[in-house]
């Protein structure tokens, strides 16, 4: 009995000594370098219409520039501050911007160490104390109405092996992420931004093309001619083009791309025109009444009033007609200047939109019922602005005789 009960007291001391340890022992939590791992990066954006701005930077290495890209709501209209407030059309952009920086995920910690930022690409593209160009990632801020921070992160290189996940960092903190960054956009491009449906036009309505390549010499004050072409649509859809033989037919193919670019034309930039030549424009009042200012202001961009009224480019123009009765006019101006180009580079050159109805034309009243409405909606929008495009974009549009036929 004695040894049962030594026994019996050794295990008994030896289990108070184990839960002993166990009570006094140090406790094993999470890393604190992991500790907020799956958490949302912006817990207090919950709301994508409480963002009354967002803001873009990004940063070229080639330039070592800073190219800032802005959209802001005022009055509940999307407008783009660096381009005079032109309407920011991309609506669904903007939602699924919005609601991409919303889901962002600590999805990974990548390094608390702020060496890691260049490598990673989160190095802040506004910071001016950085000795190099390499390594800065684009940084994204969201504010509410009163100019409050919502969101700012800088979104950074591509994680090898695993598509959708990008580096991230707040600004003003070392640790580094990995996020899924799903269908957010971080493009500074001007056209990503916009209506990219610029005559909302289609081939198919188009029923006649006037192509008039004449260009002026300012100095010796002449017209240059050049070709004039024009193309028409038969009730059986084929195509026909002025002054066409049988040893020089159609090219359909090249008919279709050029109708393609007519139809998908776009834009790089724009400039506001004087308020007088827009409400010329807006309310149809005679082009006698511009002022001299107007006069010079359209001059500058390669537009010009001829003494019977008529307004002239200094490189050509194009007329299409569609079957609604809906007749568009674009013509070509000078290169735009720098202020006009929304960092695009190459000779961008001057557009000058307008748009007028006939229902004489259009195929049936039904057709000329939809022409008007369709003018009355796209009269205002091209009347405030001058536009850009882009230089091989007018290199598209801008043809020749030969390149639509043999």
């Amino acid at each position: 009995m004695s040894e049962t009960r030594t026994t019996a007291t050794i295990c008994g001391i030896a289990l108070a000594l184990v839960v002993l340890t166990c009570a006094t022992a140090p406790r094993v939590g999470t890393p604190s370098l992991f500790a907020d791992r799956g958490e949302r990066v912006f817990p207090q954006l919950t709301d994508p219409n409480s963002a009354a701005s967002l803001e873009v930077i990004e940063f070229d290495e080639r330039s070592a520039t800073v190219r800032p890209f802005k959209v802001q709501n005022r009055n509940g209209r999307w407008t783009i501050p660096s381009q005079h407030d032109y309407p920011a059309d991309a609506r669904d952009r903007l939602a699924q911007t919005t609601a991409a920086i919303i889901a962002l995920r600590k999805d990974d910690v990548a390094s608390d160490n702020a060496a890691d930022a260049e490598r990673c690409g989160v190095l802040d593209p506004l910071d001016t104390t950085l000795p190099n160009v390499k390594g800065r990632g684009t940084r994204m801020t969201v504010r509410g109405e009163q100019g409050q921070v919502l969101a700012d992160i800088i979104i950074g290189s591509a994680v090898e092996d695993h598509p959708g996940f990008r580096y991230v960092r707040q600004p003003g903190q070392n640790r580094i992420y990995i996020s899924n960054v799903g269908d957010l956009k971080t493009s500074t491009a001007f056209g990503d931004w916009i209506e990219r449906d610029l005559l909302q036009v289609t081939t198919d309505e188009v029923d006649a093309i006037n192509l008039r390549n004449y260009s002026l010499d300012r100095g010796a004050r002449r017209i240059n001619q050049g070709e004039v072409i024009l193309l028409q649509k038969r009730r059986n859809g084929e195509w026909t083009i002025n002054g066409g033989t049988a040893h020089a037919p159609l090219n359909m193919a090249a008919v279709d791309e050029w109708l393609t670019h007519l139809a998908n034309l776009r834009i790089a930039g724009v400039l506001p025109k004087p308020p007088g030549i827009t409400a010329t424009l807006s309310t149809e009042t005679s082009s006698a009444a511009l002022s001299a200012e107007d006069r010079s202001d359209l001059a500058r961009k390669g537009f010009y009033l001829a003494p019977d009224g008529q307004l002239l480019s200094s490189q050509g123009e194009i007329v299409i007609r569609t079957v609604r009765g809906v007749f568009y006019t674009l013509r070509f101006g000078e290169i735009a200047s720098r202020e006009a180009q929304a960092n695009t580079p190459g000779e961008n050159r001057y557009l000058f939109i307008m748009v007028d109805f006939d229902s004489q034309t259009a195929g049936t009243p039904g057709r000329a019922s939809e022409g008007a409405d369709k003018v009355r909606l796209l009269r205002p929008r091209f009347a405030p602005w001058y536009y850009v495009i882009a230089a091989d974009s007018f290199s598209h549009i801008r043809v020749q005789r030969r390149d639509l036929v043999g």
